[in-house]
């Protein structure tokens, strides 16, 4: 009976030895996936401010661009204004053909600007990056820059059309 009992003190004993050895080192693997897993979120994070950096230089850009081309349209307009109400006193000072074209010009400029489309930055980026979501913040910026490339596109046009009504007024 004595030997039935310390084989089995001795059973228990190497049973919970051999479960605090599974325990331990299932202790190790975790802290060792939570170490990789933030690492891995460091280099995702790291990744995404790259990237990021890159198209928020591009979006700077192309947004300098459409200012600088808005600019001069205000140009026009405040000289189109100024003609305006020249023509309005005095009906001789600008063909009527000159004023019909500038209208017709005018019709095609309220065509494009329904085709402009306008995204900026928002909250919903810095939620998405606080939340880890490297790849939908991304994401989120490419289509911003998309909208800033159309943007611009739709801006040189209405341009390309404010350079002939310039042209018209002299």
């Amino acid at each position: 009976m004595k030997n039935l009992f310390k084989i089995a003190l001795l059973t228990i004993t190497i049973v919970s030895l051999g479960s605090i050895t599974v325990f331990a080192t299932n202790v190790n693997e975790d802290s060792y996936v939570q170490e990789n897993t933030t690492s891995s979120n460091v280099n995702a994070k790291r990744a995404y401010q790259q990237k990021a950096k890159a198209i928020r230089a591009d979006i700077s850009t192309y947004t300098s661009q459409i200012k600088k081309l808005n600019e001069y349209i205000a140009s026009v307009k405040s000289k189109l204004k100024t003609l305006d109400e020249k023509y309005k006193t005095d009906k001789n000072s600008v063909s009527s053909d000159t004023m019909k074209q500038i209208k017709e010009l005018r019709k095609s400029i309220q065509k494009s600007e329904k085709k402009e489309r306008v995204l900026n930055e928002d909250d919903s980026i810095k939620t998405l990056v606080k939340n880890e979501q490297y790849d939908k913040a991304l994401e989120r910026l490419n289509q911003i820059l998309e909208a800033k490339k159309e943007q611009l596109k739709v801006v040189e046009e209405k341009n390309a059309i404010w350079h002939q009504i310039d042209a018209l007024i002299g």
